[in-house]
Order: structure tokens, then sequence, then C-alpha cells
């Protein structure tokens, strides 16, 4: 069987007020522990064997409340080694200060040795949970990175099947009052309903090229974009350079993608409202 286990720090989960300055606290302090879901600041779940899971949890429900009894205790320790505030009390305390400071400091140091236990149990306990949630993180990050080439490559594959092929689609749409030619590899991705829908699929770049000229002197001002994925995948073929350097590489031809009506980038940045991030803001300026 296994089982969920929410996680965060142990730093997290009891606060400083001992401060304890020693290495090996600060060691522990560091490493993980078992928390619930509805608990602020939470990360996981990783999935773990139920017989480590409860152990992890015990150790931690012991040492927080371990802890948390030491710096009740240490709190009130503070408290009755704290001058006096009446006169004569305060008369009294001065004369034996020397000697209550010597208490004070020797039960301050048995309540740290024992928070030191306590820390110490729990390290030995489920130290481990740190380590199993650690190299978990690793298998995801490798898995992800492997997943990630496989996909790269997919991409590219597919881009260089359509650099000599008839792999491109695309779909007019309307966009902010324009008319846009919205272009994709096929094999990269599909539209929702592409099956169905108004796209013209199975052209070469060549073909796609002249049929934005088409759509341009039917309209001068028709938009022409690429959807996401497809530009991602033209970047990484063409090592980095946009989409607009990608075609011209495989058309020959250098796309103006936006194309304005006269005056209305002007009527544009009239209708914004008339508001810009201080004083000194450009960020409404052209």
């Amino acid at each position: 069987m296994e089982a969920d286990v929410w996680y965060r720090r142990l730093a997290i989960a009891i606060s400083d007020e001992l401060d304890l300055r020693d290495r090996e606290t600060r060691d522990v302090r560091d490493l993980l522990c078992v928390t619930s879901r509805e608990s602020g600041r939470v990360w996981g779940p990783v999935v773990a064997p139920e017989d480590d899971a409860a152990r992890w949890r015990a150790a931690s429900e012991t040492v927080i409340a371990a802890i948390g009894s030491v710096q009740e205790r240490a709190a009130e320790v503070r408290r009755r080694y704290q001058p006096p505030r009446t006169l004569g009390k305060r008369l009294w305390w001065r004369l034996r200060r020397s000697r209550l400071r010597r208490a004070y400091e020797d039960q301050r140091s048995a309540l740290e040795d024992e928070a030191r236990r306590a820390y110490r149990a729990y390290r030995d306990a489920a130290g481990d949970l740190t380590d199993y949630v650690e190299a978990r993180d690793r298998e995801e990050e490798e898995a992800r990175r492997e997943r990630e080439a496989r996909l790269r490559a997919e991409r590219l594959a597919a881009v260089q099947d359509a650099v000599g092929g008839a792999g491109w689609a695309y779909r007019l749409t309307k966009e902010d009052h324009h008319r846009q030619m919205l272009i994709w590899i096929s094999a990269v991705e599909r539209l929702p309903g592409e099956e169905h829908g108004d796209a013209r699929r199975n052209m070469t770049a060549r073909q796609m090229q002249r049929a934005v000229e088409e759509e341009r002197a039917r309209d001068p001002y028709v938009w022409i974009a690429w959807r996401e994925k497809t530009r991602k995948a033209l970047a990484e073929w063409n090592q980095g350079q946009t989409e607009v350097q990608t075609w011209q590489r495989l058309t020959g031809v250098v796309l103006e993608t936006y194309v304005f009506r006269p005056g209305e980038l002007e009527e544009m940045r009239a209708r914004r409202p008339d508001r810009g991030y201080g004083p000194s803001s450009t960020y409404w300026g052209p």
C-alpha cells in the first residue's frame, strides 16, 4: 500500500524561539517533515510506502510536540528570572543577580540539550524522508528532461518534413477588427475541430506563401501569425530565429505580419485609458 505524503521544512513547522545556532541543529531543521495538506506553505504530495509515511508522520508529530513543550518551559524560565517591577523586589533581585543568572543559564542549558536530543531523535527516525523526496524530485526532473527532449526531436522532425513537404495549414480568423491568417504545421499541432472546419491543409511553404499573397491582394490589412507551438518549433529548427526570419529562409519572402490601416494606430492609442505608471512612464507610448 502507498500513501500521499505532504511535507515542508522542519524549520517552517517549528519556530526558532530557542535560537539554537549549532550546525547539527540547523542541519536537522533543514530536513523535511510530514504535515497536513491544509497547513500553510506545504509541498507535495509525494507517494511513498504506507509504513514509511506512518513512521515519518509519527516522528514529525513527536518532534513538534517535544520542541513545543521545551519552548513553553523556556518561556516560563525566562519570565521567572526577569527583573521584578517593584522597587523592593528589584533590589532583592540585584543582590542575587549572579546566582539567579547562573540558575537561569543552567535551566536554559538543560532545556536546550533536551531540544537537541529531540532533534537528533527526529533525524534518526525520519531523516530519510528528505532523501526520499529529493530522489523522487531527481527522477521527475530526469523524466521531464527526457520527455522534453523527445518532444523537441519530434517537433524538429515535423519542421524538417514540412520544409520540403506539404505539412502546412492555415485558417482565417478575426483578431482585433482584422482578418488574420493563422498558420501552423499539422504535425506539430492541431486545432480543435480542424478536420471539419474551414482550414486549408497539406500545403507546401511556397503554396502557403502564394495563399498569403492572394489574401493580401483581397485585403491588404490581413494579419499573418503562426500558432504558438509552430513558432517554438520553427525557432528550435532555425537556431532561435524568429518565425519571420525562418519564413524568409523557407520562401525567400520577408513578411510584414501586422499591417495597420491609415490612422489606425493613432485611433487605438486614443482609445486607451489616459493613465500610466508614474510621471516618467512611457507605458502608453508608441
